[in-house]
């Protein structure tokens, strides 16, 4: 079965940082190397030159994704349509996109450490999910348009989003502090690898309760870990140190008022928005907390079950269903 090609704007998750030496990954005898094609070098090569031409000459090298960027991320309209052509004339000369382009292309003008960080990623991949295909990696400009896009065989990230929290573009075109955050370089490869778990092994409601949605955001972001285990939690969450010790402060009060609340069986989209949706903060805790807490949470619960259970590998994590034996298995209760 085709994947369906999704646009991702990513929001943060959670993750852990240690495992069990039997979840360490060996990856000493793996030869995979993973390299980025640069869809947004040879897009923007266009500029100046035979349009129809040249862009038959970036169809050949990414006909995966070309139609897509063009029909689904920048709107553009198909390939081979004469309006195509003059949209894309108009676009390499506007100015604002001729700034955003070449802040993008400089700041990610050299990504082989990015590729150094995503193999190792996908070495570990390979090495838990050995049926698993590892992706073809593309990088493109959209505009400050969706951050990651995932296909049938391949991600491609829009790098004009990573290109630092301070960037004056982001505030002139009112993208608020907490999304701002999280628009770094350091985000790029956590972005790949939750955006790959999270298209490989989507999420499927069964009953619609919240619990189901906040222990699948844990189960993804506990194995992010596993193949980022030297990020920083803080960094991997996509929270500032501060917001980070806030969380591991106010645990128990967290866990006492979703309790409370019943709100882990809650059917209320509200209620899940509100625990687990970008925001300045999480609303049912309090305006001190850091937004989306409630996947810090569930974060908290996969790593309980997956300490109290160590037998468990991360591909039976991931295919696991029932969210109440997960819950009652974890053992969970913060002091």
């Amino acid at each position: 079965m085709k994947k369906q090609v999704f646009l991702l704007l990513l929001v943060s998750f959670t993750l852990a940082s240690c495992a069990p030496e039997k979840r360490k990954a060996d990856i000493s005898d793996s030869d995979l190397e993973v390299k980025i094609g640069r869809f947004d070098q040879d897009f923007w090569a266009m500029k100046g030159q035979n349009i129809p031409t040249v862009l038959a000459h970036v169809d050949s090298l990414y006909p995966d994704f070309l139609p897509i960027y063009l029909e689904r991320v920048v709107q553009f309209g198909k390939k081979d349509d004469s309006l195509t052509v003059f949209t894309l004339q108009k676009f390499f000369a506007d100015t604002a996109v001729n700034h955003l382009y070449s802040d993008a292309l400089r700041v990610y003008k050299d990504v082989e450490m990015i590729e150094a960080e995503l193999t190792e990623a996908f070495r570990r991949a390979k090495y838990f999910f050995p049926d698993k295909a590892t992706p073809r990696f593309y990088m493109h400009v959209s505009g400050l348009n969706q951050s990651v896009v995932v296909g049938e065989g391949f991600l491609s990230l829009s790098i004009d989003n990573y290109l630092g929290e301070s960037y004056e573009l982001y505030e002139r075109v009112g993208i608020y502090n907490y999304l701002r955050q999280n628009m770094s370089p350091e985000k790029v490869v956590p972005d790949y690898v939750v955006a790959w778990l999270a298209s490989e092994f989507p999420f499927v409601p069964r009953t619609g309760e919240l619990m189901e949605e906040l222990l699948y955001r844990g189960k993804i972001l506990y194995v992010a870990s596993l193949l980022l285990p030297d990020v920083e939690e803080s960094v991997l969450m996509g929270y500032t140190p501060e917001q980070w010790k806030w969380c591991k402060k106010y645990e128990s009060d967290m866990w006492l008022t979703m309790i409370d609340g019943k709100h882990l069986f809650s059917h209320d989209t509200m209620i899940r928005v509100k625990y687990l949706n970008d925001a300045p903060f999480t609303s049912l805790f309090s305006q001190e907390s850091p937004g989306r807490a409630g996947v810090y949470v569930g974060w908290q619960i996969i790593e309980s079950y997956m300490k109290e259970n160590p037998d468990v590998s991360p591909l039976e994590l991931l295919h696991s269903v029932n969210a109440s034996y997960i819950l009652q298995e974890s053992g969970y209760n913060p002091r």
